[in-house]
């Protein structure tokens, strides 16, 4: 608690005009004082305390508290931070930056969980700016000293400049993983939602080594409705076209998966699964009435 005294003037009426009265009175003093009139000292006093009067001084005591900086500490909990150790990882650097901003004088730490919606599907990606705005929302931007983010970089909604923020304080990153990862990944690009029983279709689908993209040749092995299993040869980080055909009505399941890559963070991604609707060309009806 700081206290700061001060004076405020208020005055009665316009400062141009109390200026001028001011100049009138301090001429009509100099005349009186230049012909020695008797009491010209008290009635300069008068007129003095008559202009103090109209200028209305006030007197202002104020009692200021210094709010502390404030430092957003912002988490990334997405599904992709708990692949291999980086959720030790995140804990480790959590508790090291805690420890550290708590030796900061002046300073207040805000956590903030992001990502963690992604977990229930109810995202697509990594929206982490968005818990950010959420917690400067209530906080004004004058006392933000600084953004530390833990993530493993894979954000979905990261601004372009720090401006659509409004923000103007450092922003620090700390990535977690390592530098040797890799990961294959298995991606349909394009799918029917439906076709023709009896009739040729045809989905399209690639396999990527990131984070390089790879090259040579994998194995896919494809399979309908979990029957007989087909394996395919497709090249690495090139997108191959691969036909089958409906053989009954209603929903079928395409399943692809690929072999594992010479690095893999996680092998969710090496499969995937299509369902396709199969309908018939013609229907045939006999109505007996």
């Amino acid at each position: 608690m700081i206290g700061h005294l001060s004076i405020d003037w208020v005055p009665h009426v316009p400062w141009p005009l109390l200026a001028a009265l001011g100049g009138v009175a301090m001429a009509l003093a100099a005349f009186a004082l230049w012909r020695q009139a008797p009491g010209v000292w008290w009635r300069a006093l008068a007129v003095a305390t008559l202009l103090l009067a109209l200028a209305n001084p006030t007197l202002i005591e104020e009692d200021r508290e210094v709010l502390s900086d404030v430092a957003l500490l912002v988490v990334d909990r997405s599904p992709s931070q708990i692949i291999a150790d980086r959720s030790a990882q995140t804990e480790r650097a959590v508790s090291g930056l805690l420890e550290r901003l708590e030796d900061l004088p002046g300073l207040e730490t805000r956590v903030v969980d992001a990502g963690a919606d992604a977990l229930t599907g109810k995202q697509e990606g990594t929206q982490l700016f968005a818990a950010v705005r959420s917690a400067l929302a209530n906080l004004p931007r004058g006392r933000v000293g600084g953004l530390l983010i833990v993530s493993d970089g894979q954000i979905h909604d990261a601004p372009e400049t720090l401006d659509q923020l409004g923000l103007d304080a450092p922003v620090h990153l700390l990535l977690t993983g390592s530098e040797n990862e890799g990961d294959r990944r298995l991606s349909v690009t394009r799918a029917p939602s439906f076709g023709i029983v009896g009739r040729s279709l045809s989905l399209n689908f690639r396999v990527d080594d990131l984070p390089d993209g790879g090259g040579g040749t994998v194995q896919v092995t494809m399979r309908q409705d979990g029957g007989e299993a087909r394996v395919i040869t497709v090249p690495i980080g090139r997108e191959h076209e691969a036909e089958f055909e409906l053989v009954r009505r209603g929903p079928s399941v395409i399943e692809l998966e690929v072999e594992p890559g010479p690095r893999e963070l996680t092998e969710l991604n090496n499969r995937v699964a299509v369902e396709v609707n199969g309908v018939r060309d013609r229907l045939r009806v006999l109505l007996v009435s």
